[in-house]
């Protein structure tokens, strides 16, 4: 009696059934790895700036600074500086801070579109101006909780971080340096300015110190001496109108009986 051989078609489904579960284990790790790779992609795309985006940037920032500069306005001191937005998905746009004579400029470009990029380097630009005598600070500070550092401008309605590497941060200090005492400058000029266009006090033929009791202020005090509280701040140096209870005045005298 013959023996027959099991025939390879017989065999193969064993072979196939014995091998689907590790054969179905290594497609899926294949697939999440090809998924997780190109998610590593597309977010390596929009975090890292194209290959000479940053020197573009740089350049049209700076030649846009120039086309700024109003007339007998010079450059101070300059940093290169990026900026990370929300409204640009955080994507790192470069530029450059700049400290005039006349005030605190900002020129930068913005990222490079992901789905539609740019040819022949920014075409447009972010200009932030800060005159001087208007309410601001600027300040070399760390970001992102120690591990970078930057530059923080402060002003009543907003707060903006310019990031700095370190190539750039002694240059960053210096407009830090150039704004700070830009601003004070103005501020000087501005007191110096008010005082000599503040009305002189009147002339009177003797003065008196007065105690503030509790209650009063410098306008009741104004129309009691008959005078102005402007008189009554100039006379006693004073910035507000605020005074406190047991403070000397030095108020104009005036005939007792005309006192209320």
């Amino acid at each position: 009696m013959a023996i027959r051989e099991p025939s390879a078609d017989a065999s193969a489904p064993r072979e196939r059934r014995a091998r689907s579960p590790w054969v179905r284990l290594l497609v899926a790790l294949t697939s999440g790895t090809a998924l997780l790779g190109t998610a590593g992609l597309v977010a390596a795309a929009a975090i890292v700036p194209p290959i000479g985006a940053r020197r573009a940037a740089r350049e049209a920032a700076q030649q846009e600074v120039a086309s700024q500069l109003g007339p007998d306005e010079r450059v101070v001191a300059q940093a290169f500086a990026s900026q990370r937005r929300w409204t640009d998905m955080w994507r790192e746009s470069f530029g450059v801070v700049v400290a005039t004579n006349r005030r605190l400029l900002y020129v930068g470009a913005p990222p490079t579109p992901l789905l539609r990029p740019r040819e022949d380097g920014p075409s447009e630009l972010l200009v932030e101006s800060y005159p001087y005598d208007v309410a601001f600070t600027l300040e070399p500070r760390t970001l992102f909780r120690g591990y970078g550092r930057g530059l923080v401008l402060r002003t009543p309605a907003a707060e903006v971080d310019f990031i700095v590497d370190d190539g750039s941060w002694t240059a960053a200090r210096r407009v830090a340096q150039a704004t700070a005492a830009a601003r004070q400058a103005v501020t000087r000029d501005e007191d110096a300015l008010t005082a000599t266009t503040r009305a002189p006090a009147p002339p009177a033929a003797r003065y008196a110190f007065y105690v503030v009791r509790r209650g009063e202020t410098l306008t009741a005090l104004a129309r009691r001496f008959q005078t102005s509280p402007d008189v009554l701040r100039q006379l006693n140096q004073l910035s507000a109108d605020e005074i406190q209870v047991g403070q000397r005045l030095r108020v104009p005298t005036v005939d007792v009986d005309s006192l209320p």
